[in-house]
C-alpha cells in the first residue's frame, strides 16, 4: 500500500507555487485544506484537486461573486438589482431593466448573455402592453382579456375594417386582412364578376365558399373565388372553345358528317393502300411508325371518296393535316398530281 502523506509534504508543494497552507493538519486526500493564494485570495481545495491541477477559483473566474460583483455587472447594462443577498448561481435575481421591465434572472444565465424577456419578445405580456401596441399604429382593440398566443384578437383598423388577429401574426408584421387584399367584401367581388358580364348569384363567406355564377352565354356554375382570381372561368365555355364552333379551326361541323358509301367497302380502301405502295406518301413523314396507315380525305369532305381525293398517310401525318388545313390541301393535291394525274395514271 502507499504511503500517506505528511502534513509537510503538502505544504511544501503548497509552498512551491506561492500559496501559504492555513490548515495545520493532513487527514487524506479528500479532506478541504485552507490555503491563502499569491493574490490574496482565501480559499478550500483537496489534495485530489491539487494534484489534478486545480488551482485558486477566484484566479481563474470561478468563485462565488459577492452580491456587489454581481450589482455591479448588473448595473453596467443600466439594470437594477433588486436582491441584496447572493445565493449562488442558481438563486434567481430580481431586477428592473432599462426599459423599466421587472423581472428575475439566475447568475447563470446572466452570464451566458440572457437578458430581460419582455425586452426580447419572449415573455407572455398583458392586455395594456397590447393594447398600447395596437394604439401606436392606429388600431382600436377591443378585447379585454389575453389569454395566450393563439387568442383571437378583435380590432378595428385605421381605415374602419373590424376583424381579429392573433398576437404572434401581430409581432411577424400582420395587419389588416382587408388593407392587405386578403380578404374582399361582396361588393368588390361582384364587381369583378360583372367587370366580365358575368353575374354572381351568391352572397362571399370566405375563400373556400363556392359562389354561383351566370356567365354572359347562360351557363350556370359555381366556383371558389381562389379559382376566379387565378383566371379560371366558365368550364362549359371552355369546353366549346375547345371543341365546339367557337374553336379557330371550326369547319362549320364536317367532322361529325357521314362518310361515302364507298368507305364502308373495305377492298375499295385496300385498293387505294395498294394503288399508293402501302406507305405513307408524305416524303417529309417523321413518324416512329410509318406502317401504321390510314386514308385521308384532300379536301377534308368525307363524301368525296374520289380516288383522286384520296391519299394513304400515316396516322401521325393524317393527325397533323387537321392544321393548316388549306396548306396541307395544296401540299397533297400536288403530290398525288405529281404522282398520278401528270401521268394520267387515276382519273379526276
Amino acid at each position: 500500500m502507499p504511503k500517506k502523506l505528511t502534513y509537510d509534504f503538502v505544504k511544501k508543494s503548497f509552498e512551491k507555487e506561492g500559496y501559504t497552507l492555513l490548515s495545520k493538519e493532513y487527514i487524506n486526500s479528500r479532506t478541504k485544506l485552507s490555503y491563502i493564494c499569491p493574490k490574496g485570495h482565501k480559499h478550500f481545495i483537496t489534495w485530489d484537486n491539487w494534484r489534478g491541477h486545480h488551482r485558486c477559483p477566484s484566479c481563474v473566474g470561478l468563485a462565488k461573486p459577492t452580491i456587489c460583483k454581481v450589482k455591479t455587472y448588473f448595473e453596467a447594462e443600466g439594470y437594477v438589482l433588486l436582491d441584496k443577498v447572493y445565493v449562488n448561481a442558481h438563486t434567481k435575481l430580481n431586477y428592473v431593466c432599462v426599459e423599466g421591465h421587472k423581472h428575475s434572472i439566475t447568475w447563470n444565465n446572466w452570464r451566458r448573455g440572457k437578458r430581460c424577456p419582455y425586452c426580447a419578445g419572449q415573455c407572455r405580456p398583458n392586455i395594456k402592453e397590447i393594447r398600447s401596441s395596437f394604439e401606436k399604429e392606429g388600431y382600436i382593440l377591443l378585447n379585454t382579456i389575453y389569454r395566450n398566443n393563439n387568442t383571437k384578437l378583435r380590432y378595428i383598423c385605421p381605415k374602419g375594417h373590424e376583424h381579429c388577429i392573433t398576437w404572434g401574426s401581430w409581432q411577424s408584421g400582420t395587419r389588416c386582412a382587408y388593407c392587405m387584399g386578403k380578404i374582399l367584401n361582396i361588393k368588390d367581388i361582384k364587381n369583378s364578376f360583372v367587370s366580365e358580364g358575368y353575374t354572381l348569384l351568391s352572397k362571399y363567406i370566405n375563400s373556400n365558399t363556392y359562389l354561383n355564377y351566370k356567365c354572359p352565354v347562360g351557363h350556370h356554375h359555381s366556383m371558389v373565388w381562389d379559382n376566379w382570381k387565378q383566371g379560371k372561368r366558365c368550364p362549359t365555355c371552355a369546353a366549346l372553345a375547345r371543341f365546339g364552333s367557337m374553336h379557330w379551326n371550326w369547319m362549320g361541323g364536317k367532322s361529325f358528317e357521314p362518310y361515302c358509301q364507298e368507305w364502308k367497302d373495305k377492298e375499295y380502301k385496300q385498293a387505294i393502300r395498294d394503288r399508293d405502295g402501302n406507305k405513307c406518301l408524305n416524303p417529309y413523314c417523321d413518324s416512329p411508325n410509318k406502317n401504321d396507315l390510314t386514308i385521308h380525305h384532300i379536301d377534308y369532305d368525307k363524301k368525296n371518296c374520289n380516288p383522286g381525293n384520296l391519299i394513304t398517310v400515316c396516322r401521325s401525318c393524317n393527325s397533323k393535316a387537321n392544321k393548316d388545313r388549306e396548306w396541307h390541301r395544296a401540299w397533297y393535291s400536288a403530290l398525288m398530281y405529281r404522282k398520278y394525274f401528270n401521268n394520267k395514271r387515276i382519273k379526276i
